[in-house]
């Protein structure tokens, strides 16, 4: 699959490198310090106010007022922030807050097991709380954070997810990489796909991993993505057609050259039969 491409770490392991866990409220921002108020200490013992140290040319996204969470790095204050400032966690009320505080206790309870990692990000990703739903998508994503594959049955309902034209599109797309690491899930992707409101990286998601566990349903859901109307679907086609180069897929390609709708495609697959007849020996 193409690799998606590397943020910050996932939250669990940059959870991993502080020495203090707390949510608060900003009290006043200086030009070398921060100072933090009302503090719920979820790891370690910040108190209930505490210092962090800024940096005025990386400031974080912080205003007086404002609740975050801060992960601290020292044995005591002025604290340093783990990771780049921009990778601070703003919450938008004391509700998100609230939401927060129960996350991280999890996510602390589970840091040293996987399997409860894997569960908890997936929970996440199914929430209504957007920051978390995107530390979730970022995590499962990233082979840094090192989790399981899913069961059999869980992959199969990534794929539910990801044709689920309800869903935000980000939780589709990882749900879509998800349920391609399997044979069950990536079959059960490639058997609803284009789907309803067909995504191209979905679909192209699909078409790969259908191809890397090679899943039987591949050459239907082929069939179906090079003749759907939306172009980028078919281009999507093209760029699995590339590396699954056995029959009928040459002639598909080549229909494609020679009698596809839009004119790029049809240069993009001329290129692509080129490619394969100068690699001939």
């Amino acid at each position: 699959m193409h690799p998606l491409p590397l943020g910050p770490l996932p939250l669990h392991l940059r959870i991993a490198e502080a020495d203090a866990v707390a949510i608060g409220t900003v009290e006043a921002i200086a030009d070398g310090r921060i100072r933090v108020r009302d503090a719920t200490a979820l790891r370690g013992e910040p108190g209930e106010s505490f210092e962090v140290k800024r940096a005025p040319s990386k400031p974080p996204p912080l205003a007086v007022g404002v609740q975050a969470v801060f992960l601290l790095r020292g044995a005591r204050p002025p604290y340093v922030l783990v990771g780049e400032p921009k990778e601070l966690v703003v919450l938008r009320d004391a509700a998100s807050a609230r939401v927060w505080r129960d996350a991280l206790a999890q996510l602390l309870a589970a840091s040293n097991d996987p399997e409860k990692l894997l569960a908890l990000y997936v929970t996440w990703l199914d929430g209504s709380d957007e920051k978390l739903r995107a530390s979730a998508a970022a995590a499962l994503v990233d082979a840094r954070s090192k989790l399981p594959g899913l069961a059999e049955d869980a992959a199969v309902e990534r794929a539910r997810v990801a044709l689920d034209g309800a869903r935000p599109i980000e939780v589709r797309r990882v749900s879509a990489h998800l349920a391609a690491t399997q044979l069950a899930g990536a079959s059960a992707l490639l058997r609803g796909l284009p789907g309803v409101s067909p995504d191209p990286q979905i679909v192209e998601v699909a078409l790969l991993g259908g191809s890397l566990v090679h899943s039987p349903e591949l050459p239907a859901a082929l069939d179906r993505a090079f003749a759907h109307d939306d172009v980028e679907i078919r281009r999507r086609a093209l760029r699995l057609a590339e590396v699954e180069w056995t029959d009928p897929i040459p002639a598909k390609v080549r229909a494609i050259a020679e009698h596809d709708a839009d004119a790029g495609l049809r240069s993009e697959a001329s290129q692509v039969m080129a490619g394969h007849a100068s690699a001939k020996p």
